[in-house]
């Protein structure tokens, strides 16, 4: 496993300092959903129709913060050895369709459709279950808010999916409308997170974080983000390596 230096030059954060700073500013969005739902709440005096649809808005808001909050647990644990990363088969379809399923409730709150695609019947991949498990999840729900406040439309739709991309290497990730995301923006966001408000000037506030700390768990399982795209929609995903233990039949 590549070890990352956590020790920063002066003057400068290092990339876990930096990730911190990044998820600080974004966490700032789920309080003040709770904040505002709460003041709406007693506006209202606290009426029985109302309460339950903000209670169900705020542990919305609450449970997407606590996973930004155990995603860059689980990144600081990997990035100081505290967490061993245990590579195993995964069918990576299984992962896919857990977390379309988890983020259903999320992503019917901004009027999204998930759907998860897994082109052909592929191998399993060998990587770090929990891991690739929680970089799809909190990808997923930072794009679904991002492409709600950038597109405005009735419906959207996110994409899960999985290809093979060559014998050896099977493409996962998340698609949507947002527009963008590039291997360039990447670049100079993992190089301005922690120094500039907004380090993915394509995403809205409260977005980028998830991206950058799903982009450090593939980079510290197999290779980072890169944008991708699947099925006619654009996205980011990264590349696994296929299973040589096990091949379903």
């Amino acid at each position: 496993m590549r070890k990352k230096s956590v020790a920063g030059k002066a003057g400068k954060m290092s990339p876990m300092q930096a990730l911190l700073a990044a998820l600080s500013d974004d966490l700032a969005l789920p309080l003040l959903q709770v904040k505002s739902n709460l003041e709406v709440l007693e506006n209202d005096g606290f009426s029985k129709k109302t309460t339950r649809s903000s209670v169900e808005q705020m542990l919305l808001s609450v449970e997407n913060g606590l996973q930004l909050v155990e995603a860059y647990k689980l990144t600081l644990r990997i990035d100081h050895s505290i967490e061993t990363l245990t590579f195993e088969p995964v069918a990576i379809g299984v992962v896919l369709q857990d977390v379309a399923h988890q983020l259903t409730p999320y992503a019917k709150k901004y009027a999204t459709d998930l759907q998860v695609d897994v082109s052909g019947k592929l191998t399993p991949v060998l990587t770090h279950q929990p891991s690739l498990h929680i970089a799809i999840q909190i990808l997923s729900a930072s794009l679904i808010r991002a492409q709600t406040a950038q597109v405005q439309q009735k419906r959207y739709r996110l994409l899960l999916g999985a290809r093979r991309s060559s014998e050896s290497v099977i493409s996962t990730g998340v698609y949507s409308s947002i527009e963008g995301l590039s291997d360039k923006t990447l670049r100079s966001a993992r190089s301005l997170a922690g120094q500039a408000r907004q380090p993915l000037p394509s995403l809205p506030p409260g977005a980028a974080s998830g991206v950058l700390i799903a982009d450090m768990l593939c980079s510290s399982m197999w290779q980072p983000l890169r944008a991708a795209a699947h099925s006619g929609m654009h996205g980011l995903a990264t590349a696994i390596p296929v299973s040589k233990q096990l091949q379903f039949v």
